[in-house]
C-alpha cells in the first residue's frame, strides 16, 4: 500500500468518477495517482452530499448522545452559576441540541474543506507538489470512511441496545472500552484510537505519496502529525484537568 511514489509505473488508465469512488475503496494507490489532474468539485459534492444524507438518518440514533452531552453542559453551567432557572436550563437545551444536529451538517462542507487545506499545506510543507483544489479532492476521497463509520453506527443502534448514550459507544475502537464518565480530555484523545479515523489518516497519507508526489517516509510522517494535530483539542481538555 506504501509502495514509494519515487518508483517509475506505468501511467494509470483514465476513469470515471464513479469508477474512482468504487476503487478507493480496494486501490486508493491508483485513484490518486490517476486524479493527478482531476477535478477537486465533484468528489467534494458527492462525499458532502452522502455524508450529511447519513448524519441526518442517524440523528433519531444520536439523541441519546446528545442528551449525554447536554447532561454534562448542564452540570458544568450549574456549578458555575447555582441560580440558573428551569427556563434557563431548557432554552440552553435547545440552542445546545440544535448546534449538535444542524451544526454538523452545516459543518460537513468546512470539515473537508478544512482538511483539505491542511493536506495542501503539508504537501507545500514536505516538498511535494499540489494545488490547494487538489488537497480539496485529497481530503474528500480520504474522508469517505466516515460514511462507512455512519452506517455501522446506524446498524449497531438497531441491532444491539437501542441508541448510543456516548459519543464512542458504538466506535470500532478503544473508546468502545472506555467510560464516558472518565476524563474528558482523556477520553476524547483515546477515542481517537479508531478504525475510521486511522483510515482516513493512512488514506490522507497515499493522497500526498500518490497526487503530491511527496516521498514516503515524509508523507508518512506528515499523516502521522495530521493525526496527532487532530488530538490536540483533547490534549488541552487534559492538561486543562
Amino acid at each position: 500500500m506504501f509502495a514509494s511514489a519515487e518508483t517509475p509505473t506505468p501511467a494509470p488508465a483514465p476513469a470515471s468518477l464513479a469508477e474512482d469512488f468504487i476503487d478507493i475503496w480496494f486501490s486508493p494507490s491508483t485513484v490518486f495517482a490517476r486524479r493527478v489532474n482531476g477535478g477537486a468539485w465533484g468528489p467534494f459534492l458527492i462525499t458532502t452530499i452522502l455524508l450529511c444524507a447519513l448524519f441526518f438518518a442517524a440523528m433519531g440514533s444520536m439523541q441519546g448522545i446528545f442528551d449525554a452531552e447536554f447532561a454534562k453542559a448542564l452540570a458544568e453551567a450549574r456549578a458555575q452559576n447555582p441560580a440558573m432557572t428551569d427556563a434557563q436550563a431548557a432554552q440552553m437545551q435547545g440552542i445546545m441540541e440544535g448546534s449538535l444536529k444542524y451544526g454538523g451538517l452545516v459543518a460537513m462542507p468546512m470539515i473537508i474543506g478544512g482538511l483539505g487545506l491542511v493536506v495542501w499545506l503539508l504537501a507545500k510543507i514536505f516538498g511535494g507538489t499540489l494545488s490547494l483544489g487538489g488537497g480539496i479532492m485529497v481530503a474528500s476521497f480520504a474522508y469517505l470512511p466516515k460514511a462507512l463509520d455512519l452506517l455501522v453506527f446506524l446498524a449497531q443502534s438497531f441491532v444491539l441496545n437501542g441508541p448510543a448514550t456516548s459519543k464512542f459507544q458504538y466506535s470500532v475502537g478503544v473508546g468502545r472500552l472506555l467510560d464516558p464518565n472518565m476524563n474528558q480530555g482523556v477520553y476524547n484523545l483515546l477515542g481517537r484510537v479508531d478504525l475510521f479515523t486511522i483510515w482516513v489518516t493512512v488514506l490522507i497519507t497515499l493522497g500526498l505519496m500518490h497526487t503530491a508526489k511527496v516521498e514516503r517516509t515524509k508523507a508518512i510522517a506528515a499523516g502521522v502529525g495530521l493525526w496527532v494535530l487532530g488530538g490536540l483539542p483533547a490534549l488541552l481538555q487534559v492538561f486543562r484537568g
